[in-house]
């Protein structure tokens, strides 16, 4: 309280108490095996990004906290123009800010585009007479 130890240090100058060296040694190892469990974790999930030129994929819009709960949060379709490195993709988007008709995004703002006419809807109609499911 008033900025006394509650016991004497015998250090001479530029020596460090013991307990205290051993503590930063057991926090570099705990730091040390934090990384590594981390780092296997995000590998687990890590998807590398598979674009590849020519391909269309959505842009993702949403930038916290300007925008709006419903706008929407992709836009696009935007062909990739050029694969700068593993995750940096060059699309047709116009950049505002510096005027150009392209600009470059990180794979994690970006999705495959899959066009509508590729889905198609399964209808369950039931039977009533013999408590059938019939899909069309």
């Amino acid at each position: 309280m008033y900025g006394n130890l509650p016991f004497e240090i015998s250090l001479k100058d530029n020596e460090i108490y013991p307990p205290l060296e051993e503590a930063r040694k057991l926090a570099k190892e705990r730091t040390e095996q934090y990384y590594k469990i981390n780092k296997i974790r995000y590998d687990k999930k890590f998807q590398e990004a598979d674009f590849k030129v020519g391909d269309l994929v959505m842009y993702e819009e949403f930038q916290y906290p300007n925008t709006r709960k419903l706008s929407p949060p992709y836009s696009g379709p935007y062909t990739v123009l050029r694969k700068y490195s593993d995750v940096l993709f060059e699309i047709d988007r116009p950049n505002a800010l510096n005027k150009t008709d392209t600009e470059l995004v990180h794979s994690v703002r970006l999705r495959h585009f899959h066009p509508s006419e590729n889905f198609q809807l399964n209808y369950i109609q039931q039977n009533t007479h013999n408590n059938e499911k019939i899909i069309t």
